[in-house]
């Protein structure tokens, strides 16, 4: 179809669109009656309402327009032309414009133009036409206010000079006044509660909203910390400006650090968020993720308190502002919780499997203890049996030396050089089970049971199952003795290394 129909709105004329989109644009009301239309060929603009071509518009407002076919192509979409025509005069009386070779629509006379006399006189509300147009250029005049369906200018009446009082001028202060704490009232309880914050998991993005959109009369505060682990942001579920100071204390065991922690950070909440870049610490030697003790104090300047200053020194104005505390745990953690538990559990591991290092050494020393012991005493009433002189007691002596001797030694040599370690005596001090010192006798005292074996079987004149019996009793006795101090010391042990993996 013939695309040759222009519609004039606000202070651009459209088009040229076609008779099925001007159908399109009265149906949902782009256009009425009183639009301003001009097809090419035409004198001068006429209300859509006296345009012969367009009259069954009127005549039939229930009309719509036929459906496109589906399968069809989207028709482009309409762009306003790119060279704007001038509009014509109204008026009969007006003498025409000379032809030219453009057929651009005619121009629009004086008081129909957006500076024109008629333009700033009234403003009547039309729908919000949805045609594209030039957003570069002014808000569009309505129509309305411009040219009524007869085509003549509006007239307006003029206004009547009115003469005010004393008592009239301090009704409008007053009112300008109640309007102005109204303003203040509504502005102070209509903050946006939307946070939007960048560098923190989405997890705490949505912790800190929620936070900040409860409507519970009692405060409440989320804190959070940024992915680089230097900035900490607070909301709130009150609006306004509130002066912060928050504390915060590491809780036992649940932080990723073996020293307690305490630190402070003083700001301004604004709109149900804070952002802290400064911490300031009162307690530890730096600050360690996990989960904190959190004690927050604020205090909300009344609004005529805070835009003016001078108030505050008022008794009466200073009552009006209002201080919240409020007192909860939570996790600091650039991570999700779920990283946050399974580092903790890391971490709780690596620092046990620390604590219990020199608990695990000393036990396999004495454990080492025991077994040579035992061998040792074995080795021994075998080869006592066997003997029919007390000379061949040198077989037991040179499996000994192949066998334990070495061992012996080699351990009682270590605890002695590690008794002297300035690290193994502070921790002997502080637990006192198993010290590297005991160790030391320990290994001795089965040393010198061994030499003793061989010493008293060698100078024996003969063997005799008496003599046999006395040496068995006596080294027996001897193994008890030696066996039941490491017995002890390895219950010790197993006990502290219990208590501290729980």
């Amino acid at each position: 179809m013939n695309k040759e129909w222009f519609i004039f709105k606000g202070t651009h004329h459209l088009g040229p669109f076609s008779l099925q989109e001007m159908e399109e644009f009265f149906t949902v009301g782009e256009i009425n009656s009183q639009s301003l239309v001009w097809r090419e060929g035409a004198e001068k603009w006429e209300a859509l309402g006296k345009t012969r071509e367009l009259d069954f518009l009127i005549k039939n407002p229930n009309k719509k327009p036929e459906l496109p076919d589906t399968n069809a192509k989207p028709a482009a979409p309409v762009e306003p032309v790119k060279k704007p025509a001038p509009v014509p005069d109204l008026p009969p009386e007006l003498p025409d414009l000379p032809a030219d070779d453009h057929d651009d629509p005619p121009i629009l006379p004086k008081f129909l133009q957006p500076d024109g006399p008629a333009a700033h006189k009234t403003k009547v509300s039309i729908p919000k036409p949805k045609i594209e147009i030039d957003f570069d250029e002014p808000p569009p005049i309505p129509l309305d206010a411009i040219l009524n369906p007869g085509g003549r200018r509006p007239e307006f009446k003029k206004k009547t000079e009115s003469h005010f009082n004393s008592k009239t001028i301090f009704g409008i202060c007053i009112i300008i006044f109640g309007a102005v704490l109204a303003w203040f009232f509504v502005n102070e309880r209509s903050s946006s509660a939307q946070i939007r914050v960048k560098g923190v998991m989405p997890v705490y993005q949505e912790k800190l909203q929620e936070i900040a959109s409860q409507k519970t009369p009692s405060i409440v505060v989320g804190i959070a910390l940024s992915l680089d682990g230097r900035t900490l942001f607070a909301s709130t579920n009150k609006d306004g400006e509130i002066l912060s100071i928050i504390k915060l204390k590491s809780l036992p065991k649940r932080v990723l650090g073996t020293t307690e922690a305490e630190l402070m950070v003083r700001g301004l909440i604004k709109n149900h968020l804070g952002e802290f870049s400064r911490m300031q610490l009162t307690k530890g030697p730096q600050f360690v993720p996990g989960e904190y003790d959190v004690e927050f104090t604020g205090r909300k300047l009344f609004f005529l308190n805070r835009e003016f200053k001078f108030l505050n020194n008022i008794a009466f104005f200073k009552k009006l502002n209002t201080t919240y505390n409020f007192h909860s745990s939570t996790l600091i953690y650039a991570g999700t919780p779920r990283e946050f538990e399974k580092k903790l559990i890391d971490y709780k591991e690596a620092i046990t499997n620390e604590k219990l290092k020199p608990f695990n050494d000393k036990l396999e020393r004495l454990q080492t203890f025991s077994s040579l012991l035992n061998k040792t005493v074995e080795e021994y009433l075998l080869e006592l049996e066997k003997i029919k002189k007390p000379k061949e007691i040198s077989v037991f002596e040179k499996k000994y030396i192949k066998d334990i001797s070495g061992i012996v030694q080699s351990l009682t040599v270590e605890a002695s050089e590690s008794s002297k370690m300035p690290e193994a005596q502070k921790f002997d001090m502080r637990y006192k089970v198993a010290t590297y010192t005991s160790q030391v006798q320990l290994g001795k005292q089965i040393g010198e049971m061994a030499s003793d074996m061989i010493t008293e079987t060698a100078k024996l004149k003969k063997i005799t199952d008496s003599n046999k019996a006395k040496l068995k009793t006596r080294f027996e006795a001897r193994y008890k003795n030696i066996k039941s101090q490491i017995d002890a010391h390895i219950i010790k042990l197993h006990a502290e290394i219990q208590k501290i993996s729980n």
